[in-house]
């Protein structure tokens, strides 16, 4: 590089017809200008930049569901529907087969535990009369797979005569009783049957007295072992038969019969229609 164009480079002396302080002038004013507009446009970078990194701070603190944080406009009511907790499962608890007790296994020539019989009542007949007297037959019957031994004395066997509304009308236990003991030895299948008859009378524990006749009506049979009941047995108690009103009545049939006997006279042709004046009974 020569010296002439080093010169000619780094002349910063202002040339023209003005003085050299008003083009001084001239350059520092645009230089002020240009830094000033330099200042503004990094100043709104750096603002714009600030900005930007505040909005994303924001938004990575937000939740990550904004929908459940802002309820919508109308919210509709909620309906739940009531849940009833199921109980939780006992251990050990047994099912409805498993609840069923088998009868207990006997030897032979034990005695008979409720489980092992079955006691039933029969009546002669499905109706009576009111008068008559009804007969009952007691059955016992040894259900299980062994012989054994049972009391069926008539202290502790009875029947028993129920009205429709499970009231108490009459034993044969109440007039009575008795300390009769007879222990059985039931083979199995074997039955023992006991025939009592009731006079129609009601009757308590005791035989208080009057005793009043049962009218008619529907009554229940029930014989009891023990403990052990018998399923119930209707029968019908109906009224007495009306008597027959073709029939004469008693005495005058007789007085039919003496008027034949008698001599008519002669004077009096309407005697014999004297029988068809009697009244029907």
């Amino acid at each position: 590089m020569t010296w002439a164009y080093r010169e000619n480079v780094l002349d910063l002396e202002p040339h023209g017809p003005l003085p050299p302080q008003i083009y001084w002038r001239r350059r520092g004013l645009a230089m002020a200008i240009a830094v000033v507009v330099i200042g503004i446009v990094a100043a709104v970078v750096i603002t714009v930049l600030t900005s930007n990194a505040g909005a994303d701070t924001k938004n990575t603190a937000k939740p990550a569901n904004p929908g459940a944080a802002q309820p919508p406009p109308n919210p509709q009511p909620e309906v739940k529907s009531p849940i009833t907790p199921l109980p939780p499962p006992v251990p050990g608890t047994p099912t409805a087969t498993a609840a069923v007790v088998p009868p207990p296994v006997l030897k032979d020539g034990e005695d008979c535990p409720d489980a092992t019989l079955a006691v039933k009542g029969i009546t002669s007949q499905p109706q009576y009369v009111v008068g008559e007297q009804p007969k009952f037959t007691m059955v016992v019957t040894n259900i299980g797979l062994v012989g054994c031994n049972r009391d069926v004395g008539a202290a502790v066997l009875a029947a028993y005569v129920y009205s429709l509304d499970n009231q108490r009308l009459w034993s044969n236990l109440d007039c009575a009783p008795s300390n009769e003991s007879l222990v059985k030895k039931f083979s199995p299948g074997e039955q023992v049957t006991t025939e009592v008859t009731w006079t129609g009378m009601s009757s308590a524990p005791q035989c208080p007295l009057p005793r009043q006749p049962i009218g008619p009506g529907t009554y229940n049979l029930v014989v009891q072992l023990g403990n052990l009941r018998s399923a119930a047995v209707p029968f019908i108690v109906a009224p007495p038969q009306p008597q027959n009103e073709g029939g004469p009545a008693p005495g005058q049939q007789g007085a039919q019969q003496a008027v034949p006997a008698a001599p008519a006279a002669p004077a009096a042709p309407a005697a014999p229609a004297a029988p068809a004046a009697v009244p029907p009974a």
